[in-house]
């Protein structure tokens, strides 16, 4: 059985640790409670309404992946356009020297792959209160899913990739310090600190994207990240910034 008791132990000190067996979403506890200086974790075993991006379900199994919250508040004045792409980084920086997991993808802006299999995700939400932003940041890593998800995406886990099961309790606080590691990063040296980071990790680079253009479908090349975070698509002549992955289909 799945373990986190000893959790807060090998977290930072200002770290506040909610641990549940089951709960419908980590991002929804954290999200809900009172404002705080400190950094906020929620983890837990099961969650029965995780969500991804643009409402999408997260499909996961009791016990089966890594699956936590963190909270964290930013100065209003600090820019968070690139800082999904960087918790992605956090992931990979785990999962490639910890594990030897090695090959894995970024696919803009935060999903981590392997193989053209998904192995993680992130959902982040922000709203502004007194005067700071406060960041809830959610993860899920598939670890060991033994069985099928009902899940349109292609999908992998770490023990498919590794034929050994990672210890959950040590991969789950091992991501949590390098995430919070990397938000204070973030919030001192903003994206281009990552950015090489980035271009060795990046899944669509030179790959062609069909999207919206001046009112018409067309299709360019993706060409890295901008200063912001943004996608850049070459097309024809012409490199364009796109803000949402809603707006680009691979092809």
């Amino acid at each position: 059985m799945v373990d986190y008791s000893s959790l807060r132990g090998k977290l930072p000190t200002n770290a506040e640790c909610f641990v549940f067996e089951s709960i419908p979403s980590t991002n929804d506890y954290l999200s809900a409670l009172p404002s705080s200086n400190n950094i906020q974790v929620c983890v837990a075993r099961e969650q029965t309404n995780g969500r991804g991006q643009y409402q999408r379900q997260w499909q996961s199994k009791k016990d089966s992946s890594v699956l936590f919250s963190v909270r964290k508040n930013f100065k209003t004045a600090t820019s968070l356009n690139g800082l999904s792409s960087v918790i992605g980084l956090a992931i990979i920086d785990v999962l490639g020297p910890d594990y030897g997991v090695s090959e894995l993808k970024l696919k803009w802006p935060n999903d981590v792959y392997f193989n053209n299999q998904k192995l993680a995700g992130i959902l982040i939400e922000n709203t502004v209160q007194n005067k700071s932003q406060s960041v809830v940041i959610g993860i899920g890593v598939n670890n060991n899913i033994k069985g099928e998800l009902d899940c349109e995406t292609p999908w992998i886990d770490i023990t498919q990739i590794l034929n050994i099961t990672p210890k959950i309790e040590t991969l789950t606080a091992k991501i949590i310090n390098k995430v919070i590691k990397y938000c204070y990063r973030f919030e001192k040296h903003g994206l281009d600190t990552f950015k090489p980071m980035w271009s060795c990790c990046d899944y669509l680079e030179n790959k062609k994207l069909e999207l919206s253009h001046k009112g018409r479908k067309v299709v360019g090349v993706a060409k890295g990240i901008s200063k912001q975070g943004a996608l850049l698509i070459e097309i024809n002549d012409e490199t364009i910034e796109v803000f949402s992955s809603e707006q680009i289909k691979l092809i």
